[in-house]
């Protein structure tokens, strides 16, 4: 019963598929099969145009770069030929010069050299070879020997050595190809170059086809107008001989992806024309070939190009339309053959997929919801930066955070920028540009953010990196977390330390001195069970008093209160100082201290400072050096920098610790029972303190051969020196005008750290009346400012005979603005300057518009 059935499905199937009822699946078939052959007619049509583009135009830059190359080529010749008409002697040791100068192998890759050949008259062999001989060489001859009726000679060939050293003395004009050439160059009196030879510096390894390429030089003062007179005048020819498949190479390169070809000369007769071929013949035919004539220097080549496999493969990507379109051809046949025998299976069907859809859809719907409250939860805002049009978007989160709306206009990249704090603003985007123009996939920064209310907010970006398949960033998205609740924790641990430190530095104090009164023995003898106890309690107070110390600079360190009195000092007395401060610690623990290349040197320090730095150095190295060995401080300049170097003999920093050596409560035993006491503070204070006098620090480490930490700073003019300058020189004052104050202040600061004496103000008005009671050298000026316009502020300026001349540069985010109300008006004391501020770009722009006022 049950096959009987089944016999009955396959006719209820079979008469269904080729029944009236189903003329439109064979509609859908027969339009299904057509549009695939459509396609793939297309794509096929197109994958070929584009193979055929891409084909010609590598083609072309191979054409193009041989070409190029040789007309580079014949100008390094003609460059010699013209120390020939120009030097009255040209020696061996001028020629090697002028080759040495060209640097062929980095310049021209592929050249062998450069030489030159001198035509010898008859009767003039012998005493052209004594002369030859004279200079060096003694066993110099002419080669090949024999009677013939002009002679020449290869004299000079640089660089001379290695396969050039066969080429010396040999007369070219002996044989036959290269004759014809340098007898058609000379009688031209244009370049020439040679059919295939057999160089002579093939002395080793794979012979390679060559050339060579002549340039005639003549006796100066001899007529050349005619053919007969050229030669008459011919004293020589500079030339190059060419390995073919090396001066190829380093012509092309990289230039030859996916393409093959072979360079003939096309000149009749010759047994091997071929000059290079890396086309291989055992492949199959290529799908893509081209010839292009090249004709230079008096030869026809000819290039012929071919497609390999891997070029043809790239454009051969559209097999699989035929079967795809086939297949879902069938399957929209067999879908509308099943939807006329069983509709109200398809209807059942359909209802099924629709509740399957519905679940997905309620799925993704909970997906989504669960990110949101992900996001929501962890306060991160997300944003995304679409590169290739600079377009921003942010999530309603991140824009809650700096108080605007989700539809604040700011999708432009360059508006956004408008929101950083301009103190970070440049730090950021340079962060940005290093990381999209790398490698990294990803990055992470703190810096702040202007809110809407006016207030800074700190926050933590963070964020991935999308590139091409060519490794171009086009994307960057990320998350923004808001850090004001972590920055107020942090605050207020900050100031519980500060205040538990200084609470405890008082009693401290005293239980301390205390402690050192009675170890004294000034109360009275201690008594020998109690004299152990009171030095451990004495030596323990002494470390925490140390410990409550540097809590309270690394404090004052992070909140920007300690302050720096900074001075020109002498380097040398700094060190001194802290090598006698140090002596009596170093004699304790058997280490010597010894210094090297200590000559006076001046630095702008806080001499206290600096000295805490050398201390920290130095009771380090001494800490971990053994006893009996040495800690050598050493003092090295480069330029404008001087290095101070403390190195010890110890075990050295080990690697899984070196990320970690400037950080605060670092060290690499962080045991109870570690040998070495401390607080591991002293370098993280050492680094902030280095930072604050414009200095930095490092160190080097090779375990277990001890460590070198070392300090930079910039070092002052002599004091001479600067004080003559000071009197000779005045220091330039600048107008800084600007709305916003702290791009004003940051402006300044800039101006100031270059050596300008800037002056600020925030209104058109204010600037007016600065410029009315002071002369300022230059200005610097926003457009856009709260009570006026900074076009108007610089029409006023230049309508004063004084300040006619005066050096301008405008700095705003609406130059473009700015540039057509003046109409095109040409100023060239004024100079436009893109927000935001880009440091060297403002100081060399100002520089610039000042130095054309003082040459005018």
């Amino acid at each position: 019963m049950t096959e009987l059935k089944q016999q009955q499905a396959r006719v209820g199937v079979s008469n269904a598929a080729f029944s009236r009822q189903n003329a439109l699946s064979w509609l859908v078939l027969g339009i299904g099969v057509l549009a695939t052959l459509f396609i793939w007619s297309y794509l096929v049509d197109r994958e070929e145009r584009a193979a055929h583009r891409e084909f010609v135009l590598i083609t072309d830059d191979i054409t193009s770069a041989i070409h190029k190359r040789m007309i580079d080529h014949e100008q390094i010749l003609l460059g010699g030929a013209g120390l020939f008409d120009a030097a009255i002697e040209v020696d061996r040791y001028k020629w090697r010069i002028l080759v040495e100068r060209l640097q062929l192998a980095d310049n021209y890759p592929g050249i062998l050299g450069v030489g030159f050949a001198q035509v010898i008259r008859p009767g003039f062999l012998e005493s052209f070879e004594q002369q030859v001989r004279a200079e060096g060489f003694p066993d110099f001859r002419v080669h090949p020997q024999g009677e013939r009726s002009l002679y020449t000679s290869i004299v000079y060939l640089e660089p001379f050595e290695g396969r050039n050293l066969a080429a010396f003395g040999f007369d070219m004009y002996s044989e036959p190809t290269r004759q014809a050439a340098m007898q058609a160059a000379a009688e031209s009196g244009k370049s020439w170059v040679t059919g295939p030879v057999k160089l002579l510096q093939e002395t080793h390894g794979v012979v390679q086809a060559g050339i060579l390429m002549y340039v005639p030089v003549y006796y100066g003062g001899l007529p050349v107008s005619t053919t007969e007179e050229r030669l008459a005048a011919l004293r020589g020819f500079v030339y190059s001989p060419y390995r073919m498949g090396d001066l190829l190479a380093g012509i092309l390169g990289s230039l030859t992806p996916g393409v093959g070809y072979r360079l003939l000369d096309t000149a009749p007769g010759l047994d091997n024309p071929t000059l290079f071929s890396d086309i291989d013949d055992t492949t199959t035919s290529p799908a893509l070939t081209r010839t292009v004539q090249l004709s230079l220097y008096g030869r026809d080549w000819q290039l012929e190009f071919e497609s390999t496999p891997e070029f043809d493969d790239r454009y051969n990507n559209s097999g699989w339309v035929p079967f795809a379109g086939l297949g879902i051809s069938l399957l929209l046949f067999l879908m509308a053959t099943l939807l006329v025998l069983r509709r109200d299976q398809a209807e059942l069907l359909a209802h099924a997929m629709t509740q399957q859809l519905r679940s997905s859809n309620a799925a993704l719907r909970q997906s989504e919801e669960r990110q949101r409250l992900v996001l929501k939860g962890s306060n991160d805002g997300w944003w995304d930066i679409y590169l290739n049009d600079m377009r921003f978007i942010a999530s309603q989160r991140a824009w809650e955070m700096l108080g605007y709306p989700p539809t604040s206009d700011f999708q432009s990249l360059h508006r956004w920028q408008a929101l950083v704090a301009p103190e970070e603003r440049h730090k950021l985007i340079k962060l940005l540009r290093e990381a999209l123009q790398s490698d990294q996939s990803a990055f992470s920064i703190e810096t702040s953010l202007s809110h809407q209310a006016g207030h800074r907010v700190p926050v933590l970006l963070r964020g991935a990196i999308q590139r091409d398949e060519s490794g171009l960033a086009v994307r960057a998205s990320g998350t923004m977390l808001d850090l004001t609740e972590q920055k107020r924790v942090e605050q207020m641990k900050s100031q519980f330390v500060s205040t538990v430190s200084h609470e405890l530095r008082t009693p401290l104090t005293s239980i301390s001195g205390a402690l050192a009164i009675v170890n004294s023995g000034s109360l009275g003898e201690v008594p020998a069970p109690m004299r152990k106890m009171l030095e451990i309690a004495e030596t323990n107070s002494q470390r925490l008093n140390h410990l409550i110390n540097d809590l309270l600079d690394m404090e004052k360190l992070a909140a920007g209160k300690m302050k720096f009195e900074l001075r020109t000092c002498s380097l040398k007395e700094l060190i001194d100082e802290a090598l006698s401060a140090n002596q009596a610690y170093a004699q304790s623990r058997g280490v010597n201290l010894v210094s090297h290349g200590c000559h006076d040197i001046l630095v702008r320090v806080d001499s206290m400072r600096l000295h805490q730095v050398l201390n920290n150095y130095l009771s380090n190295a001494i800490k971990f050096s053994p006893q009996g060995s040495q800690v050598v401080i050493d003092v090295a300049t480069d330029q404008d920098t001087v290095r101070v170097s403390v190195t010890d003999q110890g075990e050295g920093i080990p690697a899984e610790f070196r990320d970690q050596v400037f950080a605060k409560f670092a060290q690499a035993d962080g045991s109870d029972k570690r040998k070495q006491e401390g607080t591991g503070l002293g370098l993280a204070i050492s680094r902030e303190l280095m930072a604050q006098m414009d200095g930095c620090v490092g160190f080097d480490s090779e375990p277990p051969n001890g460590a070198t930490f070392w300090l930079s700073l910039p070092i002052e003019a002599q004091a001479e020196v600067q004080a003559e300058a000071t009197a000779q020189v005045q220091i330039p004052s600048v107008l800084v005008v600007d709305d916003d104050p702290m791009i004003a202040d940051f402006i300044a600061l800039v101006l100031r750290k270059a050596g300008y004496l800037p002056t600020t103000s925030v209104t058109l008005k204010g600037a007016q009346q600065q410029l009315q009671e002071t002369h300022y050298d230059a200005m610097v000026t926003d457009l856009r400012l709260q009570d006026g316009h900074g076009l108007n502020l610089i029409r006023e300026v230049r309508a004063q005979a004084a300040l006619a001349h005066m050096p301008i540069l405008v700095v705003s985010a609406y130059c473009d603005e700015g540039q057509r109300l003046t109409h095109g008006q040409v100023d060239e004391f004024l100079a436009w300057l893109d927000k935001p501020v880009d440091e060297k770009k403002l100081l060399s722009m100002l520089d610039a518009v000042m130095n054309r006022a003082r040459a005018k």
